[in-house]
């Protein structure tokens, strides 16, 4: 994999496959219901004025809250802004999504059909009492922070209700609209010219502190967590210290944590959003009063352009260290003295690389290496990307430790399965236990899993995003039946109630074993020593050959 190669790789990672999943039942489940029903209305009286949402049978669910104005107009590519008190009750039935596009592996998380606009800043709150004080669990969505949905089907929020918290899912500004970057885009009142979605997490946590105890919630025990780019973002938002009390524990899955070069800077970022402007036919400025929808596909075209793609690498649509909002990366940041359970799944690279649906069909996704050679190559230039401390180590050795530890275990050792574990570990899996060792020897309590329930037949692998469903109780939702299988609720209850009990107490359960500073031994779910096997030593070989031991 050249150089060219690569940014094509990498843009591919931002924008791969965009059309809708279709809803599948494996054969002999029987799916559960896909959203509960209402028993009729409550209101209650937040701070940010009534709310009217929909009685359940075992709690209430508020959906489509606006915490900040609407970012169109004037308001476009810029600092999200706090809405007045209003006095009629506001009816909480439901949001749009950001404007995205679906497809791909993106479509076999999310199931799509949602309304979509620009007008998105709303969340989510389900409460299983308005008058108790329960702990609170705020979700950011995934999506490589272009796709995504608070309310989607893996994340509705009935079986952490039931387990007794207040569960807030947000929905931000995604795409071209969240993240293009640009100082002509100078936001006069804050001085912010990028990261506008970043921006919307934060004020709908700050939204969250100054109203969740009207729905039940105790606003001095949040605990913020997410997926993929929400996980990154979690630890952006924990590690500023200007968000210190918005949040008192943390749970990152399957975050990158990145950084520089693999996540651009603002020159970058800027000379990008020139190149959109000029595909419009504006200037920069321009771009807040062309329709939104416009701006949305000419940047899609704009990020699958070769010629773009060889100029300025991955489409830097995407976090920017601009210094006003995000001011160091997650990958140096320092997180705050709260608990942190942090993990990652077994095979996070298949999502992109290997993932198959329900119906046997492969997910179209990214070219993986196809001989010995490629496999070289594709390792030197992932890690002078995402791990460029390690790039004087020779990446061949690194290859022959990857294929010959597989053999050891008796596992498919060709060039595909060894990509896809060093792409797990360079991307993900070693930048997650260097923030576990981090925090464990900062003082703070640590936990440290991995995920490892493959994928029901006839897919395979433990992909990134396959944890979501287990965590959230919507293993049985007719859009993940097929892909969890059948016998996925003893897993599942397990989860839940151990992100439940963190969210409560900073700590997982008795199940689970605490990392130490001289060993941060990870905690296997789902694989094949059971629900939760504490303190696993997970695949050592490999991350011996990263210097780790």
């Amino acid at each position: 994999m050249r150089i060219m190669g690569r940014r094509e790789t990498l843009a591919g990672m931002a924008v791969v496959g965009f059309a809708s999943g279709a809803r599948a039942q494996g054969a002999g489940c029987v799916p559960a219901a896909a959203k509960p029903g209402s028993t009729g209305e409550i209101t209650i009286d937040a701070p940010c004025g009534p709310v009217r949402g929909s009685r359940l049978e075992s709690g209430s669910a508020f959906l489509g809250i606006p915490y900040a104005a609407p970012p169109i107009g004037s308001l476009r590519f810029a600092s999200p802004v706090a809405m007045p008190r209003w006095t009629e009750p506001y009816r909480a039935q439901g949001g749009p999504a950001s404007i995205q596009t679906l497809g791909g592996a993106a479509a076999w998380l999310y199931e799509g059909g949602w309304p979509q606009d620009e007008a998105c800043l709303g969340l989510n709150v389900w409460s299983p009492d308005v008058t108790g004080r329960r702990p609170v669990m705020v979700w950011l969505h995934g999506g490589a922070w272009r796709t995504g949905m608070g309310n989607a089907a893996g994340t509705t929020g009935l079986a952490l209700m039931r387990a007794g918290v207040v569960l807030v899912t947000v929905n931000y500004r995604l795409g071209a609209l969240g993240w293009l970057a640009h100082p002509g885009l100078r936001d006069a009142g804050t001085g912010a010219f990028a990261n506008w979605g970043l921006q919307d997490q934060v004020a709908a946590l700050r939204w969250v502190k100054h109203n969740i105890a009207a729905f039940g919630g105790d606003p001095d025990n949040i605990t913020l967590f997410g997926q993929s780019a929400g996980g990154s973002s979690t630890a952006s938002i924990a590690q500023d210290d200007r968000n210190a009390g918005l949040l008192h524990k943390a749970i990152i899955e399957s975050g990158s944590l990145h950084g520089a070069p693999g996540f651009p800077q603002v020159g970058t970022a800027a000379a990008y959003t020139e190149a959109l402007a000029r595909r419009l036919g504006t200037d920069v400025a321009g771009l807040r009063s062309l329709p939104a929808l416009a701006v949305h596909q000419a940047e899609l075209q704009l990020a699958r352009d070769p010629a773009m793609v060889r100029s300025l690498g991955r489409p830097p649509v995407l976090p920017v260290l601009d210094g006003v909002v995000l001011r160091t990366w997650p990958r140096d940041g320092v997180l705050p003295a709260i608990p942190l359970l942090i993990g990652t799944t077994r095979n996070e690279a298949v999502f992109w690389f290997d993932l198959v649906g329900p119906d046997g069909k492969q997910i179209p996704g990214l070219k993986p290496p196809t001989d010995a050679s490629e496999l070289v190559g594709y390792i030197r230039d992932l890690t002078a990307i995402y791990r460029l401390e390690a790039s004087a180590l020779p990446p061949d050795r690194i290859a022959a430790a990857y294929v010959d530890a597989a053999r050891a275990r008796g596992e498919p050792d060709g060039v595909l399965p060894a990509w896809l574990a060093a792409y797990t570990d360079i991307v993900f899996r070693l930048r997650a236990r260097e923030a576990a060792e981090r925090h464990v020897r900062a003082g703070h309590p640590t936990y440290l899993y991995e995920f490892q329930r493959p994928l029901a037949a006839p897919a395979h692998g433990v992909p990134h995003t396959s944890e979501i469903p287990f965590v959230f109780g919507t293993y049985a939702d007719p859009f993940f039946v097929a892909k969890t299988g059948c016998d996925a609720a003893p897993l599942s209850a397990a989860m839940t109630r151990a992100w439940v009990d963190f969210a409560a107490t900073g700590s997982p359960g008795k199940d689970w074993v605490r990392a130490l500073p001289e060993r941060p031994a990870v905690n296997a779910l789902g694989g094949t020593g059971g629900l939760v096997q504490a303190g696993a030593d997970v695949r050592m070989d490999e991350l011996a050959a990263w210097g780790v031991s």
